[in-house]
């Protein structure tokens, strides 16, 4: 998550260079030359994208840097929210700031009654995450999205959800297939790398909104 942020902050450096260094150039061909005033057609042309990259480059830019301070506390309730949404309630201490994800049991029986019972636990826990992760995304994904800088975050949170989905549909692949033994300890090694991938998943979202988080309190303390 921090490899992109910075990746994303040195593009927008250089494009706010290139920019610069376009729009001198241009200025440099209308004073020095009658380059424009020859092709009246590019000189138009030429004014056009003057306006439009130190719109998008400055103004734009500037306009959201307000708008994400102005809403910077909402902001923050928002990703506090998904945070706690995503907690496990039985490890985590809200009140402390103590957050641990959710995390879903790896079945580990070779007994098929036993496996299935599993899996029906493992498909009413797979249900209830997805409840969690749509009601608290269907409040706060449009703000987020018009705030600040959250589409990484939202993002995440949508490809937890399909990979939700996904694990879902293996639970249901195995229980169909739970009377072949050697097909349910092929599909079982197949579950149990979805469970894994799918916890990792979820830690490091908790992960990122936690990061996010500590961004945002110290820019409130800091105003």
């Amino acid at each position: 998550m921090r490899i992109s942020l910075t990746k994303a902050s040195v593009l927008r450096i250089i494009t706010a260079i290139g920019a610069l260094a376009l729009i001198v150039v241009i200025v440099w061909i209308d004073i020095s030359t009658s380059f424009w005033q020859e092709i009246v057609i590019l000189s138009g042309l030429a004014a056009g994208l003057v306006s439009f990259l130190l719109t998008t480059v400055f103004v734009d830019r500037f306009h959201q840097r307000s708008v994400e301070k102005r809403w910077a506390p909402v902001t923050h309730m928002a990703l506090t929210s998904l945070l706690h949404q995503l907690a496990d309630e039985t490890h985590s201490d809200l009140s402390r700031g103590v957050i641990a994800p959710r995390a879903f049991a790896i079945p580990t029986s070779a007994d098929a009654h036993v496996i299935g019972q599993d899996l029906e636990k493992l498909r009413h826990a797979v249900l209830k995450e997805q409840n969690h992760l749509t009601n608290v995304l269907e409040t706060w994904s449009e703000f987020l999205t018009s705030t600040g800088d959250n589409t990484d975050i939202l993002r995440s949170a949508a490809e937890l959800g399909l990979q939700l989905e996904q694990l879902r549909d293996k639970a249901l692949e195995v229980e169909q297939r739970i009377t072949s033994t050697d097909s349910a300890s092929m599909n079982l090694a197949d579950l149990a790398h979805e469970i894994k991938s799918c916890n990792d998943n979820h830690a490091s979202l908790i992960s990122a909104i936690q990061e996010r988080l500590r961004t945002h309190t110290a820019k409130l303390r800091s105003r």
